[in-house]
């Protein structure tokens, strides 16, 4: 009797801990098969084209990858603008993954610091949507996290009631 108790307390436990955490999140590998390169490889404006019809959360990772010398830096809109020389965000080896911070929101800037690169092309603006809902009494995800909370409560009293008998 009540041996099962504390194996359903923890399945109930791991059950609900998913429910919260559960967020999708996407690899983008910036540019595609060009990947991030520089001129002649592509033209002004290429790496802005290349964002328009996705959509970047919070979580996401863009994935910089690289033959030869290459670099990306995070800037500031000025900075992507002028194209101006900062620290690099990474030098060297053939990949940098930046993943967006999870409360990311709004616009974000990327340019390589080498030589002309940035001046010709190699630059990239995207725009990041926040996954936090607004805050509404009657919100669906609200219900929903409330029906699955439910129905998790009635099916561990089921199954509690099981192994107690």
């Amino acid at each position: 009797m009540g041996r099962g108790v504390v194996p359903t307390g923890c399945l109930v436990v791991a059950i609900l801990a998913c429910l919260g955490g559960a967020v999708a999140t996407t690899e983008y590998v910036v540019g595609d098969s060009r990947g991030w390169t520089a001129s002649p490889n592509i033209t002004v404006g290429y790496y802005d084209e290349w964002a328009t019809n996705k959509t970047f959360t919070g979580g996401d990772s863009l994935k910089f990858v690289w033959n030869g010398t290459h670099n990306v830096a995070f800037v500031t809109k000025e900075e992507y603008d002028n194209c101006t020389k900062e620290i690099s965000a990474t030098l060297g080896g053939l990949a940098y993954i930046y993943t967006l911070p999870a409360y990311a929101n709004g616009p974000h800037y990327f340019i390589s610091t080498i030589d002309s690169d940035c001046e010709n092309g190699q630059k990239l603006a995207i725009n990041v949507i926040s996954l936090t809902p607004a805050k509404s009494p009657n919100s669906s995800a609200s219900s929903i996290t409330a029906g699955a909370l439910s129905v998790l409560v009635l099916v561990s009293s089921s199954i509690m009631a099981v192994f107690m008998n």
